[in-house]
Order: structure tokens, then sequence, then C-alpha cells
């Protein structure tokens, strides 16, 4: 009787601690959807989480404390970063600098482009005889142009925000997580525990390497970007290699994205047909070793989902979220679709 008792007081506590824990959650996911920062900080995290953690996961298996693992791949990660930044950003800063020197030379140089489109326009009648498009124009990239650099400044400040709590999140993340992991799978009742067990692996690996994979894939993207632009002598090519595998985690759009900034710079500066050409056939091998390697090799497996489905969760993604919610739309389809796979299989064997 008393062992009976003693259960269900147990199993009372148990239902309090995951009612507790799911409270917790919650108001976690409120606020994050409630603080910018705070939501690309954790995405951030994340991201660094499942990158760094196999490294710690080996250091331990080799007998190291996690928490000096954990220190240690962070420590060097951290001087490895600066080192670099010390480098990139002052390139980076230079660059911006000209790119603002020069925006003025840009705006004529577009301006002008319409100017002749307006000269074939005028030559018809009609409405749009009189309408003043290159004024219009050169106004708004103007307008545009004197907000961006005027916004910099904050999204400067946002950016270093970002840099520096995403780290310290990842660092918790990576040192704790399986301590927190341990902790939910607890809670599970003993019937379902093998399941639960099953399934978190299987999320956890699958995110894991679908970070890791695109990461991977937007570096190479953006390097071969970059090479190729030095290659041809083009102005600005570490920016727009940067922003090009930037652009690339966008599915689909992100490779039109990351190419307009070229053809932009390219077209006020009068570059003649064979730049042109030049210039597209960079972009264009750097997508065709996307597509055609990378993809395969370092994706494609990992999702396991069929194309219209990855088309239609990009658009659902689009659509809740913008361009972050395309961005993660892939993972969080794998996930649903590991889970649901999982919840369905254990139902069957439970029938059997």
């Amino acid at each position: 009787m008393s062992q009976a008792i003693s259960q269900r007081t147990l199993r009372r506590s148990n239902r309090w601690k995951a009612a507790g824990i799911l409270a917790l959650l919650l108001f976690g996911l409120m606020v994050l959807l409630l603080v910018d920062n705070l939501l690309v900080s954790s995405l951030l995290a994340f991201v660094i989480s499942y990158t760094l953690g196999p490294v710690v996961n080996y250091l331990e298996r080799q007998g190291v404390s996690r928490t000096v693992a954990t220190s240690a791949v962070f420590v060097i990660m951290g001087v490895l970063l600066t080192l670099v930044g010390l480098w990139l950003f002052p390139y980076l800063g230079d660059t911006l600098s000209r790119l603002q020197a020069d925006m003025p030379r840009f705006i004529s140089g577009v301006g002008q482009f319409i100017s002749e489109m307006e000269v074939r326009v005028h030559s018809f009648s009609g409405p749009l005889a009189n309408f003043d498009l290159t004024a219009r124009v050169e106004g708004q990239l103007t307008s545009w142009t004197h907000d961006f650099f005027e916004r910099l400044p904050g999204a400067l400040k946002t950016f270093l925000t970002v840099m520096l709590l995403g780290p310290f999140l990842a660092f918790f993340m990576v040192k704790d997580g399986r301590t927190v992991v341990r902790t939910l799978m607890g809670l599970v009742p003993n019937h379902l525990f093998e399941t639960g067990l099953s399934l978190q692996h299987q999320i956890n690996f699958q995110i894991g390497q679908f970070v890791r994979a695109r990461i991977l894939e937007s570096l190479i993207v953006g390097l071969v970007t970059a090479l190729g632009l030095m290659i041809i002598s083009f102005p600005y090519p570490l920016l727009l290699g940067v922003f090009a595998g930037i652009m690339n985690l966008i599915p689909y759009l992100g490779p039109i994205l990351g190419a307009i900034p070229a053809f932009v710079i390219a077209l006020v500066n009068g570059y003649t047909g064979l730049d042109v050409a030049l210039l597209s056939t960079v972009y264009i091998v750097a997508q065709l070793i996307d597509a055609g390697v990378l993809i395969p090799l370092l994706v494609a497996k990992i999702v396991d989902l069929h194309p219209v489905t990855v088309i239609v969760v990009i658009i659902a993604g689009a659509q809740m979220m913008g361009i972050l919610g395309m961005i993660i739309s892939i993972p969080v389809a794998s996930t649903l679709k590991v889970t649901v796979g999982t919840i369905y299989r254990h139902l069957i064997d439970t029938r059997t």
C-alpha cells in the first residue's frame, strides 16, 4: 500500500516538474520572440554549439573534463576569430568607406542608364512621355544610400551585441547541454523512454549535421566567389564574396540576391559585354559547384525531403518569419518529419 502511494506521489511530482519545465520553455520562447536581438543571439548560439560541440565531445572522450574542454575550445576559437577580425575588419571598413565615396558616382551611373532608357520611352506618345523617371530613381537611390550609412552604426552595435551574447549562450549550451537533456529525459515515463531517447538523438544528430553542412557550403561559395572576382580584377571582391556566402544561406533566392550588387557595380561602371560575361561566369561557376558538388555531398542526404516539400516549407517560412523563416524552415521541417516518423513507429510497435 505504501509502495503504491509513493509511486503515485512520484508520478505527481514528475508531472509538476514537467509542467514547470514546459512553462519555462514557453516563457523563454515568448521572450525570444519579443526580443529580436535575443532571438538572433540564440540562433547564433545554436549554430556555434552544433559547430564546436563535436570537438568538445572528442576531447571529453580523451579524458578531458567537459568544462576544461569547452573552455579551451572557446578560448582557441576566440583567439582565432580575433586575429581574423584584426585583419578583416580594417579591410572591410576601408572597403565600406570607398563604397560610400563611390555611391554618388554609382547613383549617377544608374541615372545615366535610365536617362538613355527614357530617351527611347519619350519617343512614344502617351502618359509616360512626361514622366521624369531619372530624377525619381536618383532621388530614391540617394535617400536609400543616406539611410543605409546613417543606420550603419546602429546595425554594427546590434551586430556586436549579438556576437557577444551568442558565444556566451553557446558556451553554456555546450558545457551543460547534456545535463539539461538528461534532466528532461528523466521526466519521460519508462514506457516512452527509449522512444524519447531515440528521437532526441535523431533530432540532435540531424540538426547538427545540417548546420555544419550549411556553414561549410556557404563558406566555400563565398570563397569561390571572392577568388573569382579577384581573378577578373573586379572591385570589392572580399566584400562581395562575404555577401554572396551569407546570402547563400537563403534557399533559392539567396544566389540571386548575392549577385545583384556585383551586377549593379558593373552596370554603373560601364562594363563591356566581355566583362559582364566574365562576371556572370564567376557567379555561375560558384553556383554550379554548390548545386553539383556541395549540396549533393553535404546537404541532400541530411535533409531527406522531397523537393516539392522543400519549396512548400520555404514559402511557409517566408510567410511567417521572412528571410529568417526561409533559413530555418528546412531544419524545422526535417525535425518535424523525424518526430512524426518516430511517434508513428512507436504507435505501430505498441499495437503489435
